[in-house]
């Protein structure tokens, strides 16, 4: 999707976008923010922190910077209770508005099966953390398994183009994390990568930790 659709699908989903994820899609993200093993006085980087569902998870003594292209995703995100130390800013995870080398680590949630340049996006979170940061991400993603993939293939028009709900979500059911992290040449290394396999082809995700070998 091009930005501007973006923003206006999820301006017009915001309100209704935590009850569509807890039926649809709900995981929890305690564990994927302690995997990150964050320390007191750290600074980390939620990248498309949408309504903040990872926010609860972050543990005191952090500062989380969240970016969106939404403002009404992140009024969403205003409202949640939380115990680390949050700010909110309008940006774009193709093109981040951070010096490189801000952030001690990075997370997102459901982020790279929507944007239109998933490498492009790894790329500039590379940018603005640290060398050997840990990037967490939990997500949407093509099945290993063929015959689930060819569900997938049916469903890919109607996920990026009406969106489920229609005009709610929409992302790429195809989004390809074997060519995101193993063949785009970035500098990293894969920690975990935990793959979700369902015979609905809507429930077919991944949980990834990654380090940021950049020199």
């Amino acid at each position: 999707m091009q930005i501007n659709q973006v923003i206006e699908t999820y301006d017009q989903g915001a309100v209704d976008y935590d009850a569509i994820m807890k039926r649809y899609w709900h995981i929890e993200r305690e564990p994927l923010i302690a995997s990150l093993q964050l320390q007191p006085g750290q600074t980390v980087l939620d990248a498309a922190v949408g309504t903040g569902l990872n926010l609860s998870a972050y543990p005191e003594g952090v500062h989380v910077v969240g970016v969106d292209l939404s403002e009404k995703m992140m009024d969403e995100a205003r409202k949640k209770r939380v115990s680390a130390d949050i700010s909110f800013k309008v940006s774009d995870i193709c093109n981040l508005d951070f010096p490189d080398n801000s952030f001690d680590a990075a997370a997102s949630g459901f982020t790279f099966c929507v944007v239109n340049d998933p490498v492009l996006a790894l790329k500039e979170i590379l940018r603005v953390t640290k060398p050997g940061a840990f990037i967490a991400i939990l997500d949407y993603c093509k099945s290993q398994n063929l015959e689930i993939q060819k569900w997938q293939e049916l469903i890919f028009d109607g996920a990026s183009g009406l969106g489920f709900p229609t005009g709610k979500i929409k992302w790429n059911a195809l989004m390809d994390y074997d060519e995101l992290i193993y063949n785009s040449k970035l500098p990293i290394e894969v920690l975990v990568d935990d793959r979700i396999e369902n015979p609905n082809p809507f429930l077919c995700g991944c949980q990834l930790l990654l380090k940021n070998l950049k020199a």
